[in-house]
């Protein structure tokens, strides 16, 4: 399913980039082409695996662990929605570490996979 057309968004600009989204199960992040971008949200491809209604946290360019929404998932794309806005020019900028995929250490996003929490 497509985002409906009648919901505001920010501006989205086409980018040759890839981001990778960790989810809240341990593993290891996965990889996706990413369509486009805005402040608020962006468009990945390689998304068959994802689920809409899931939080996720993305590293795209100098910009990670930026949570985010998982909006909508329809042929291979999906839609996903930063919980905070995020600064595009940093997003386009190579992260000069291979990959950008580290995973994060702390917060509440580490907290969800200590055997310790709650």
């Amino acid at each position: 399913m497509n985002a409906p057309a009648n919901l505001p968004r920010s501006p989205r600009t086409s980018v040759m980039l890839r981001a990778f989204v960790f989810g809240t199960d341990g593993k290891a992040p996965s990889e996706h082409r990413v369509v486009n971008v805005s402040d608020s949200g962006l468009c990945i491809g390689q998304a068959e695996r994802l689920r809409a209604g899931t939080i996720v946290v993305v590293n795209i360019g100098m910009v990670e662990h930026a949570p985010a929404d998982i909006v909508w998932v329809d042929s291979g794309l999906a839609g996903l929605k930063f919980h905070e806005e995020i600064d595009v020019a940093a997003a386009r900028t190579r992260n000069k570490d291979a990959g950008g995929s580290h995973a994060p250490a702390a917060g509440w996003m580490a907290e969800l996979r200590s055997p310790y929490g709650h």
